[in-house]
């Protein structure tokens, strides 16, 4: 059987604890604040997530975020590549991110030099911390032995099983990132409407509905999770925030409380960040297949 390495990339959130421990491996996207280039870096070292959300916050700044680079794949792909490893990418959602393109380009060029080795990219329709944990569990797939293939079937088949919903401060962010009209977001930061977002089948951000107050806009939250949930004896939640810690505390409690969850916090990093802002609270977790599909195509 030939060995090959998982990666993903920047839109999973995951931390290095994590992507050490299921070695696995990722492609960073890109992020410019004010024409100054730096990583979409999920180990913050180029800058702390405070300093992240301090960015974005201050509204005089342009903070953008760009795909990954043909240079980044060839550079982290070509040396395991020499050793005889084949390549699976489980890439964030084609409809949030051009990346798996660029690869798909990147491959063009590689399988000249390397024939004999397959390099293949998914499109998982997932992107956030829902794309983390299906890269986990592939990667403890891989650690039980099954083979590329295999894994790229289940991929296919229970990627819809992983669930991302959440909700945002305010519209604005959104907005500037040609997620919602001017509009939308004008009247819903006038009166408070809080827009109860999931990942579709597609992965596409869908707003499913909307609520007035961020404390209508938890308890909507907290039942699509339960719902997704229920029969899972003890579901393992991940809360993720940008600088919206009472909210996290909020869910970490009452996961705890009334569903018996095993509870796991972590930032919401700089390529969701940038798009939902300070505020942004999401919750990722396996559940029931994911059925709606938003009428964005």
């Amino acid at each position: 059987m030939s060995k090959f390495q998982i990666f993903t990339d920047s839109s999973s959130d995951l931390s290095t604890e994590q992507r050490n421990k299921h070695h696995l491996e990722y492609f960073r996207m890109g992020i410019n604040v004010n024409d100054a280039i730096y990583h979409a870096d999920l180990d913050f070292k180029e800058y702390s997530p405070e300093q992240l959300y301090k960015w974005i916050k201050d509204t005089s700044n342009k903070v953008k975020t760009s795909l990954i680079e043909m240079r980044e794949f060839v550079e982290k792909m070509k040396p395991l590549l020499d050793q005889g490893i084949d390549i699976l990418y489980l890439a964030c959602a084609t409809v949030l991110s051009g990346s798996l393109n660029v690869f798909r380009l990147s491959v063009d060029e590689l399988q000249k030099e390397y024939p004999d080795r397959k390099i293949i990219g998914i499109d998982t329709c997932r992107a956030g911390m829902a794309l983390g944990l299906l890269a986990m569990d592939a990667c403890d797939l891989q650690e039980e032995g099954k083979s590329m293939d295999e894994i790229i079937d289940w991929v296919e088949k229970e990627k819809l099983t992983y669930n991302l919903c959440g909700t945002v401060e305010t519209l604005t962010y959104l907005k500037n990132a040609g997620r919602v009209s001017g509009s939308s977001a004008f009247f819903g930061n006038i009166f408070g409407i809080k827009p109860i977002i999931i990942a579709d089948t597609l992965g596409h951000n869908y707003a499913v509905s909307k609520v007035k107050g961020t404390k209508k806009s938890l308890t909507a939250l907290f039942d699509i999770v339960k719902e997704a949930v229920e029969g899972i004896k003890r579901p393992t939640i991940y809360i993720g925030q940008g600088m919206a810690q009472e909210a996290a505390d909020y869910f970490k409690k009452r996961f705890t409380e009334e569903l018996n969850a095993k509870i796991v916090e972590y930032w919401v990093g700089p390529i969701i960040g940038i798009s939902c802002g300070p505020g942004v609270i999401h919750l990722a977790y396996k559940g029931k297949k994911v059925t709606i599909t938003s009428p964005e195509k």
